[in-house]
């Protein structure tokens, strides 16, 4: 009985012997047509076009800013003309702290490419101050008091405040991300619409037709997107999901920034 138990224990030993080595020794199988894909491989090694990626995720986000009373109203050009002015100095404000935010991503560039390129952004700033807000300040009579009064609307502060914060706390890339919205939305903005049909006399036709000019691939904001996804591909996981989050905050500070200006929305007195 005793030798039948030992005898047992060995065979069992013997195929369990023989199965691993089976294992170890299995050739490779054939090509079947399918893709093998390992899934850290797919978390170390992100996919082509990023930021495109993450423009058509927030896509209905960008469809709702378009769909705005005020967008909509300054394509019919039936926007009260005191909204009009209030955005003009809103974005006035806006306008001089995104070119602080720039001049704090500069301090930060990681290399020369981006030194170069934070520089160029901040005389593009200087350029759409000079060419687009002087000409309608100087047709709305906005005074410099208001230019230069600290009291902007909530929405606008808060906007600004992210932008300031995320500059400076985060890495470059963060950084940079959180600056995107506001370069893709206002390009989109211009080229739809340019699509819908022209309202005749519309008061508001010339500030329409500043955006969306170039054909995307001759585009600033082109060149943005470019940029900003070489820098989303360098980084690491961590950091490319604080570049989304923060691009989807910026998107939603636009939305506010729009809706604050036309609903008038103020600090409380």
């Amino acid at each position: 009985m005793r030798n039948w138990k030992l005898f047992a224990f060995a065979w069992m030993v013997l195929c369990l012997l023989s199965a691993a080595l089976a294992g170890c020794s299995s050739p490779v199988p054939h090509d079947t047509g399918k893709m093998y894909t390992s899934s850290v491989a797919d978390k170390l090694n992100p996919p082509d076009h990023l930021m495109q990626q993450i423009w058509e995720e927030n896509h209905q986000l960008y469809q709702k800013i378009l769909a705005l009373p005020y967008n909509q109203e300054l394509l019919s050009g039936k926007l009260d003309e005191e909204v009009f002015r209030d955005y003009i100095i809103q974005d006035y404000h806006f306008l001089q702290n995104y070119k602080k935010v720039h001049g704090i991503l500069l301090a930060k560039a990681p290399d020369e490419d981006a030194s170069r390129f934070m520089v160029k952004m901040i005389k593009l700033i200087d350029g759409e101050i000079e060419s687009l807000h002087t000409v309608y300040i100087e047709r709305y009579n906005i005074t410099s008091q208001e230019l230069t009064d600290p009291a902007i609307n909530p929405s606008t502060e808060f906007y600004n405040d992210f932008l300031v914060k995320t500059a400076t706390l985060e890495p470059f890339e963060v950084g940079l991300m959180a600056t995107m919205p506001c370069h893709w939305i206002y390009y989109q903005i211009g080229i739809d619409m340019k699509k819908a049909e022209k309202v005749q006399d519309n008061k508001y036709q010339a500030w329409i037709d500043q955006y969306g000019v170039a054909t995307w691939e001759n585009s600033e904001t082109k060149k943005m997107v470019d940029f900003t996804e070489k820098y989303m591909q360098a980084t690491t996981d961590e950091n490319r999901l604080k570049m989304k989050s923060a691009f989807v905050t910026a998107m939603k500070l636009e939305y506010m920034f729009w809706d604050g200006v036309y609903n008038r929305v103020e600090w409380v007195k």
